[in-house]
């Protein structure tokens, strides 16, 4: 019986190898085959950029040279086809729907040499699926998140569209349970993680980013036809089973999901745009360019809503503090005009989802309280909501590289290049009025014919987070690098503080302290206060009033003054005009600046 079945092996074998001499044997079919393996669209199957594949995962290759030789990785793709006579869901054609569709639509006479399988759970879960529209997601910036200092982006699966909730979503990021923001960061930098994508039901990630994280959601629905989409989703089914090294700045959320978008629509150019970095925001301006873009919806944070909500409430401090307690006594707000008794009430239901979420009470004390709500709720009838309004989208702002050009009063000239992404002198239009962060920020200093490196920011965040009536978040700040100080020598500092920041999106104020550690030949500490004021009447104009004191030990203290004000031409420039007064013990500088800046 063993016997028989050995023979049976060898002869299936044989026939196989037959076939594929036979396949590969023609000049025609050998001349196909090399000009497939060239083939763009094949590159981008296998997530090929220059000369390699980022897909990092090995199993992912049915060649050992496949992650640099397409040519070889087709041979073997197309061989494990024909070899593979399984009828399971691990079979080729079911675990790789992507490469196998593309291979059989290139080279249908495959299909005589192949088996068929089923895929009965691939095929459920495209139904399930049933795509019909493709919409991608911009998340906002997360203030006070290191980790979503960028903002995000991710794809939404849409069965019907006025029905988005039910929805899923596609969603590329790093695998880590790292809460650590210094550590995430480090990581992110030199692709310390492994990054995957998923499915999720669209809902529970509205949930996290709107409500939980409370980002503004903006969702740009993309010109597809339903080949394109059902090639996307094929190839979402496939490339979920592998990784890549995640890179925070390049190889990220809104770049590995241009791959996608690239697989789907074959003659648009997205990926070859990103070399070095891809910030969400480029990322979304690249797809823009495409004309991909047919309608955008802007979903506000759940933070938005409450404050909306709130403004009925004007100063009513009785009002404020019912919503905010965790006992409802309903007396307190019996005698309360209607609009101010409905927006207490519902403030309060925010508030309390707010705390259910984030697991501040339990599912029953959030039930009982949530029926005593809904009920007097219930009682006061409809109420007409001002609409929440928003003064700019991401699109408007500033790209997210900057040169600066500089020209002093006492003929100093002054060059400087920061890689990302969003400074103190930026225009805030199109971005979070507070959120500074800068990656790999130098200047260069030229003076009495000599160039010095005057100052480098490795890593500069700023959240200058608003307070008002319900919210209360902390303004934070954390800088690595070095600069020039005592006796114009380079130090490296790390610096760190907390503070307040009061006012609205177009006029605040922020009190912060920062100790620092200094190094050069022996280690030095100091602590600043830091105040300044910040003033964005348009969305071009910018003005700014920044003070510091720092103290250092031995009675050594500097004092640093700057107004300026920024003129955004466009996207792309703008003029800066500042003024620096500093002193430094006994010693002072005053400086007027006149700087170009160059955003790409």
């Amino acid at each position: 019986m063993m016997l028989q079945a050995f023979h049976k092996a060898v002869h299936v074998l044989f026939v196989l190898l037959l076939c594929t001499l036979s396949l590969f044997s023609t000049n025609d079919f050998s001349k196909q085959i090399k000009q497939l393996a060239n083939n763009p669209q094949w590159h981008k199957l296998l997530h090929i950029k220059g000369h390699k594949s980022e897909i990092d995962d090995p199993t992912f290759f049915f060649s050992k040279k496949g992650k640099s030789n397409p040519k070889a990785e087709l041979k073997a793709s197309i061989e494990k086809l024909m070899s593979d006579k399984s009828d399971d869901e691990n079979s080729t054609l079911c675990r790789y729907p992507s490469r196998s569709s593309w291979i059989l639509e290139q080279l249908p006479e495959l299909k005589k040499h192949i088996k068929l399988p089923k895929c009965t759970a691939l095929n459920q879960e495209l139904k399930d699926l049933g795509a019909k529209h493709i919409t991608l997601i911009f998340a906002s910036a997360h203030i006070n998140s290191p980790a979503s200092a960028f903002g995000h982006t991710f794809l939404r699966i849409d069965k019907d569209a006025n029905t988005p909730l039910l929805s899923y979503a596609v969603n590329y990021a790093a695998q880590t349970a790292e809460d650590n923001g210094f550590v995430y960061a480090y990581q992110g930098l030199f692709g310390g993680y492994k990054g995957r994508y998923s499915i999720d039901p669209y809902y529970k990630k509205l949930h996290e980013y709107a409500n939980l994280e409370q980002r503004d959601i903006w969702e740009y629905t993309l010109n597809l036809s339903p080949k394109e989409i059902d090639r996307m989703v094929r190839h979402i089914f496939e490339i979920r089973h592998f990784y890549a090294d995640y890179f925070f700045l390049a190889e990220n959320c809104s770049y590995n999901l241009l791959w996608l978008l690239e697989i789907a629509k074959e003659d648009v150019n997205l990926i070859n745009q990103f070399k070095h970095k891809a910030i969400p925001i480029d990322t979304l301006r690249a797809v823009l360019s495409e004309n991909l873009i047919t309608k955008t919806t802007y979903r506000p944070s759940k933070r938005k809503e409450i404050l909306n909500s709130a403004k009925a409430i004007k100063n009513n401090k009785q009002a404020l503090n019912f919503a905010k307690s965790n006992d409802f006594d309903l007396t307190e707000i019996k005698k309360l005009p209607k609009k101010e008794k409905i927006a207490s009430l519902e403030l309060a239901t925010a508030l309390l989802r707010i705390k259910l979420a984030k697991q501040e009470i339990s599912k029953e004390v959030y039930l009982k309280k949530f029926l005593i709500l809904l009920k007097s709720r219930s009682q006061l009838g409809l109420q007409t909501k001002e609409e929440i309004s928003h003064s700019s989208t991401p699109l408007e702002g500033h790209h997210s590289s900057k040169a600066s050009f500089s020209f002093t009063n006492n003929q100093a000239f002054q060059t400087r290049i920061k890689v990302a992404y969003h400074d103190i002198y930026d225009n805030d239009t199109g971005f979070i009025p507070g959120a500074y962060i800068n990656f790999f920020d130098t200047a260069l200093g030229y003076k009495d014919n000599k160039l010095t490196l005057e100052e480098i920011h490795l890593l500069d965040i700023r959240s200058y987070a608003l307070q008002d009536a319900i919210f209360k978040p902390i303004s934070w700040e954390v800088s690595l690098g070095a600069k020039r100080i005592f006796n114009n020598e380079l130090n490296s500092y790390l610096k760190a503080g907390g503070g307040i920041t009061l006012g609205n999106k177009k006029f605040y104020g922020y009190a912060t302290v920062t100790p620092t550690l200094y190094y050069k030949s022996k280690t030095t500490q100091s602590v600043s206060a830091n105040i300044g004021l910040l003033y964005n009447p348009s969305k071009k104009l910018k003005l700014g009033l920044l003070t510091s004191n720092e103290w250092f030990s031995q009675k050594r203290e500097i004092q640093e003054i700057e107004p300026f004000i920024t003129y955004n031409f466009n996207q792309k420039s703008a003029i800066n005009l500042r003024y620096e007064y500093s002193k430094m013990n006994e010693f002072e500088e005053k400086d007027l600046i006149l700087s170009l800046f160059w955003y790409f």
